[in-house]
């Protein structure tokens, strides 16, 4: 059996990025900062999301948001400049959970409850290009 599942929860560094491919479906892409508590390292990663959950989220992906993510690993190679083999790791979200966001924590405001989206909202296969 072949399994391919990420689950993290971490912040965002910067706002999302939205954008509409070429098919005409919504895009959404963000890097999120994902905090190891056992040796102060952190992991970036690359999230990329699509149709309704990109749209339904846009109001929402800004730097320092809490968001959970669940998804794949997506590995694209490719070469650079120098014509030298490279690799780009993102992770397909197929669910993303809202936590709270910086700002709400700084100012010792209630937290609002994780939120997420239905399965079935937020499952579009998209070919990117």
């Amino acid at each position: 059996m072949n399994i391919n599942a990420w689950l993290g929860c971490g912040r965002l560094t910067k706002d999302a990025e939205f954008n509409v491919t070429q098919k005409g479906t919504s895009m959404a892409k963000f890097r999120m900062a994902v905090n190891d508590r056992r040796n102060d390292d952190t992991l970036y990663l690359n999230v990329l999301c699509f149709g309704r959950m990109a749209e339904t989220l846009k109001e929402h992906l800004k730097k320092g948001r809490l968001v959970g993510v669940q998804g794949k690993i997506k590995i694209d190679e490719y070469k650079d400049k120098e014509g030298n083999p490279r690799n780009s790791v993102c992770v397909m979200a197929d669910d993303i959970s809202l936590g709270p966001n910086s700002l709400s924590v700084q100012q010792g405001q209630a937290l609002p409850e994780g939120q997420a989206l239905p399965e079935s909202q937020t499952q579009e296969k998209v070919e990117e290009s």
